[in-house]
Order: structure tokens, then sequence, then C-alpha cells
């Protein structure tokens, strides 16, 4: 049985390394409660790789609501089911991120899995990969999660961005993912060998992806399940909103949003 409590909220709160070495920013438990979690900044550029693990976590059946955040740098963004406890996860995990941002995350930009389902409403994930640790990804729905993209962003400023050595080691990795997934029929299988750079909106062993009216600023950057595309200018359109509703990036990013995407967006 689920019994409500009430939420468990963070708002307007800037985050730089987790409470303890090893730990996550933010892990939001449930089931029976909602975590929310707005206008937050989570600029973990400066915090040594070997002190991160998820900046937010959500275990346990988890039920998040992300509006107007911001992360810069972090290995690990964002986990939806952490796969102790796929039951909960499968009959109340819900996460909806609207108007974040997300520069710089190694992975995890979100990883869904175990029947989770997120729903991302204007976001922007952006040069995904760069703070690398074992392998780069966008967002990844796997083991029967859904990830719906509606309006939003995935963008690179390069395809070697993380550098010669770590896309080596990044399609390493993620060969042997896929050969530990499915075997080694995988090997057979072209999605298998594709660098992590590329995946932006992915899906995988029984993980779906849904999306509608995104933007990709290279052709080469896949969003499994995308309907429709949107073009440079209305992607702009969808940073102002982003930037309303998000804090003042002026003194992480030396620019404004909207000026950032300017710059970083060809």
């Amino acid at each position: 049985m689920c019994t409500a409590t009430l939420p468990t909220e963070y708002s307007g709160r800037v985050f730089t390394a987790p409470p303890a070495a090893g730990d996550d920013a933010i892990t939001a438990y449930g089931p029976g409660r909602v975590t929310v979690i707005q206008q937050c900044v989570f600029d973990f550029r400066g915090c040594p790789q070997d002190q991160q693990d998820e900046i937010i976590d959500g275990v346990r059946g988890a039920v998040l609501r992300l509006q107007g955040c911001v992360i810069l740098g972090g290995i690990k963004a964002m986990l939806a089911g952490n796969g102790d406890n796929p039951g909960s996860d499968v009959r109340y995990a819900n996460w909806e991120l609207e108007n974040c941002v997300i520069i710089g995350s190694g992975r995890r930009c979100p990883e869904a899995q175990d029947g989770t389902a997120v729903t991302m409403r204007r976001c922007w994930i952006h040069n995904w990969g760069r703070a690398f640790d074992v392998r780069a990804f966008g967002a990844w729905a796997h083991r029967g999660a859904l990830i719906t993209a509606e309006d939003c962003l995935f963008t690179q400023s390069s395809f070697w961005g993380i550098g010669l050595r770590n896309t080596l080691a990044d399609l390493g990795n993620h060969i042997g993912q896929a050969v530990n997934d499915d075997g080694l029929a995988a090997l057979l299988r072209p999605p298998t060998y594709l660098p992590g750079v590329c995946r932006g909106l992915t899906a995988s062993t029984g993980g779906q992806t849904l999306a509608t009216r995104c933007y990709r600023n290279k052709n080469w950057i896949r969003l499994d399940g995308c309907n429709a595309y949107i073009d440079r200018e209305q992607a702009r359109a969808v940073v102002g909103t982003i930037a309303n509703a998000c804090p003042d990036v002026t003194k992480y990013l030396g620019q404004d949003l909207e000026g950032f995407f300017d710059d970083a967006i060809c």
C-alpha cells in the first residue's frame, strides 16, 4: 500500500558537491512522496570525479518534479530507478522535467530503467560526455522504461569533443554493455557501435522513447522515436522559454543562456 506524505521540496538552491564523497547530491525516495526540485543549480564542474555519484537519483518508486533546473558537469546527471527495487519503480516511479538544462554531464541525462516513466518538456541537453568516466550518452531508456520528450534539444559542439582516447574507451564500453545485455548477438547489430556522443535519446533492452518537435544540431545525433524535428530558430525560441524559467546562468557560463546557445550551436 502507498501512503501519501507531504512533498519534499528543494527550491532556489545551489549544489557544487554531494553532501559526502560518493553520495548523490539529491536522493529522492518513494513510494508515496513527491520530490519537487525547482530553480536549483547543480554546478559539479569543480567537484572531483571520485567524489561523485548521481547528481539526482530516484529510488524505490520515487516521484520527481523538476522545474527550471540547471546541471553543469557531473559524471552522471539523473538516474530514474537504480535497479534495487524494480517492483516499486514499475508501479510508482514517475519523473517530469520541465524547462531544465544539462550541459557537459557525462551521461544519464537522464537514464531511466525498470519501468520508470520520464517526461521531458522543453529541456536542453548539450555536450553530454564531457565529464567522461566510463561511457557517454544523453537520455537512455532501458529495462522497460519510457522516456517521452517534447520540444527538447539534444546538441553537441563537436564529434571529437571528448577527445580521441575517451572516444575509443567510450566505444569499447558501449560494445561491452551491449554484449552484457544481449549476448554475442549484439555484435551483429549496428546500434552497438554507435559512439556515445551520437546517443542523444536512445532505447534498448525493452525501453522505449517517444519524441516530437525536438532539435538536433548534428545529423549524426540519434533521437530514437522522434516523429518531428524543429529548426534552429524554433530551438532558440525554446531556449528563451527555458531561460525565463531557470536561474540566471550568466555567473556560471559568462553569458545568458540565449547568448550561450548562439555561440555554442552551429
